[in-house]
């Protein structure tokens, strides 16, 4: 737990420069922490956890993305095979 508050800390500083806002900043932190994959475990807090991971939607965005992107060059392949 004492390693926990060291890191928690550490993060909120390098977010919060000389305000004395910190505290609007602990849970984005603290999400950000539980969805980050640690290296000693292989994995992220949240999945220990929960048992599953997180679903953001900039995840969704991204692999709708690189599917449309993909979609696109399967179509300019056929183009240019012609």
């Amino acid at each position: 737990m004492k390693r926990f508050n060291q890191t928690l800390c550490e993060k909120l500083a390098k977010i919060v420069d000389k305000s004395d806002s910190w505290n609007e900043f602990i849970k984005p932190t603290l999400m950000a922490y539980r969805i980050t994959k640690h290296f000693t475990t292989g994995v992220t807090p949240f999945v220990l956890i929960y048992g599953w991971e997180v679903i953001l939607l900039i995840d969704e965005m991204l692999s709708m993305m690189i599917r449309d992107h993909i979609i696109q060059i399967i179509e300019e392949i056929s183009h240019i095979r012609e």
